[in-house]
Formats: structure tokens, C-alpha cells, sequence
């Protein structure tokens, strides 16, 4: 009797082992995958026409207006611009970890953030056409056919055009997620078949100024999108709302616009003139899965100086000079 009910445990604990080992039908989609990214353009995004009127006030008429008195037509001032503030306390996927733990990146090259030539300056922000971009990861499944495991779409913020105006920054906004797979390995006895993922999206440049400065592999601006228990199971009951909830999300981060490099052009007489490019630039998008939640740990970053660290000191010294 003792023989058996030792041997009955061993069997248990055996095929509990065995059980926690084997990986879920949602996750380790990894047979050749396939990973894609496009970007999506529109034919000058921002219509000067809508931007609001506003005025560079000198330090004589901002002391006037202080104290009341009257400035003429020129007394009311836009105040339409608002601070935006974020806690900087995240939960970050922990990289220490591998076994439940993957990753992966796309990249696109030679990218145009303008659509014509500017003749003002490195930041003239007309004919900018650049409005988005999508990420597309495929596997092959066991019989044989190509599956989609995640497509995401992610779009400028154009609700506050006077911040791409007046300060050369823009930021990003989730359109749309749809997530089928993991490449992560997702282990049977998760009932819940969940998903953590961080996206880090970099936008960078190369470019040369008035003066002869070369500037190689700037970081423009990072984004961060943080996704938690994220459901896998399209019959789960919440994996519709979860993901139609992340519609329109603004992501954390910020990035100056693509600082046009300095150059020269032949206009219509066969001239060479001053002009400035239609700014080249590149995008990185990487993404790291874990199906395990103490895989994610709480992490204190500030966007902000991660964004002026990467090279934003070398862009507002080039537009002190403007």
C-alpha cells in the first residue's frame, strides 16, 4: 500500500511539472515569423489655415499687458495652450527573465517627414506629411498557413496643432491594437490567457546646419505604450472592451519634428538657393512580451529628459540661432 500511494504521488507531481512545461495554443507563435511595418502619409497634414493666431509678444508689451494696460488691437492674448502632465512612476517589464520573455523590433529607413522643400528655416513645419505608421507581426501556424498575431496602428496627435507650431513637438495616439498571439511562451495553466507588452517607438535623424555642424543618428523623441494583462482568448468576455478601451490612447513621450537639413536646390531660372530638405528621417519600434506578471517591476523615468539626453540639447541650441 505504501509502495502505491508513493508511486500515486510521484505520478501527480510528474504530471504537474509536465503541465506548468507546456505552452498554451496563444503562445510561442514563433514559426516563421514575419514582421512588417508601413507608414501612413497624408499631402500636408496641417492646415496652416487652422491654426490659431497668435503673437510673439517682446518684453515691453508682456509688462504692459501685466499690468493692465491697454495695448490696442493687440490687448487679448490666445492663452489656448495647455501644460500636460503625466505620473512618472511605470511598471516596465523586467529583462532579467527569459523564459517567459520575448522580443522583437521593426525599423523603417529613408522616410520623408516633409513633402516639399522649405526655404525659412530647419523647423518650418509646412508640408508635413507624416500622420502615422502600422506594425505587423505573422507566424506560420502548424497547418501551414500564415496567422496574424498583432497589428498596431499608431497616429499623430493633431488636437493641439499649436504645440507642433510653437513648440516643434508632436506626439502619438494609439488608433487601433488587435493582438491574436504571443511569441512569449504562455503556459497552459494560465486560464486567463493574458499578455504583458511594452512598446518603445524612437524616432531618429541625421542632418547638417547653416554652419557646417553634422549631427549623425539623433534622437528625435521616444514613445512608451504599456500593455497589462492584455487578453488573448477572442472568446474571453472582456477581450473585445479591453482592446476597443485602448482606441485613442495618447502615449506617454514626446518627439521634436524632423529638423530639415541644410542644403541648396536649383530654382526655375537655373539658379542654386539656400533651402532646407524635406527632412530624413528613420523609426524604431521595439517590443518586449512576458506572460508572467512578476516579470513586470515598477521603474521611475522621466520622458522628458530621456527625450533631451537622446540629443534635444543639440536641437534647441540649432533653434536658439534661428
Amino acid at each position: 500500500m505504501r509502495f502505491f500511494s508513493i508511486a500515486g504521488c510521484v505520478f501527480v507531481v510528474v504530471t504537474m511539472v509536465l503541465t506548468a512545461c507546456t505552452a498554451s495554443k496563444v503562445g510561442s507563435a514563433t514559426r516563421e515569423e514575419g514582421l512588417a511595418m508601413k507608414i501612413s502619409e497624408q499631402h500636408d497634414l496641417i492646415d496652416i489655415e487652422k491654426v490659431p493666431r497668435q503673437e510673439a509678444l517682446t518684453m515691453s508689451e508682456r509688462l504692459l499687458v501685466k499690468r493692465g494696460e491697454s495695448r490696442g488691437p493687440l490687448a487679448p492674448l490666445a492663452g489656448n495652450l495647455v501644460s500636460l502632465a503625466s505620473s512618472a512612476v511605470k511598471q516596465m517589464i523586467a529583462n532579467d527573465q527569459k523564459k517567459y520573455l520575448a522580443s522583437y523590433s521593426f525599423g523603417l529607413n529613408g522616410l520623408y517627414f516633409y513633402d516639399q522643400l522649405a526655404s525659412d528655416s530647419h523647423f518650418d513645419p509646412v508640408g508635413m506629411q507624416f500622420n502615422g505608421f502600422r506594425i505587423i507581426r505573422t507566424f506560420q501556424s502548424k497547418s501551414g498557413s500564415t496567422d496574424t498575431a498583432l497589428i498596431a496602428d499608431f497616429m499623430i496627435d493633431t488636437s493641439s496643432i499649436s504645440e507642433i507650431i510653437n513648440n516643434s513637438m508632436f506626439r502619438l495616439r494609439l488608433k487601433s491594437f488587435d493582438l491574436r498571439y504571443a511569441k512569449a511562451k504562455v503556459p497552459a495553466v494560465n486560464k486567463e490567457k493574458i499578455l504583458n507588452m511594452d512598446i518603445q517607438v524612437s524616432f531618429m535623424t541625421s542632418y547638417v546646419t547653416d554652419d557646417g555642424q553634422l549631427h549623425d543618428s539623433v534622437t528625435l523623441g521616444k514613445f512608451f505604450l504599456a500593455l497589462r494583462k492584455a487578453p488573448l482568448d477572442t472568446a474571453a468576455s472582456n477581450y473585445t472592451s479591453y482592446y476597443e478601451s485602448l482606441k485613442d490612447t495618447l502615449l506617454t513621450g514626446k518627439s521634436f519634428i524632423v529638423p530639415r537639413s541644410f542644403g541648396y536646390h536649383r530654382n526655375a531660372l537655373g539658379d542654386m538657393i539656400r533651402s532646407y530638405s524635406q527632412g530624413a528621417y528613420s523609426i524604431q519600434v521595439k517590443v518586449v512580451e512576458t506572460s508572467k506578471n512578476n516579470f513586470v517591476t515598477k521603474l521611475v523615468f522621466d520622458n522628458a529628459n530621456s527625450i533631451i539626453d537622446a540629443g534635444g540639447n543639440q536641437l534647441k541650441k540649432i533653434g536658439s540661432k534661428l
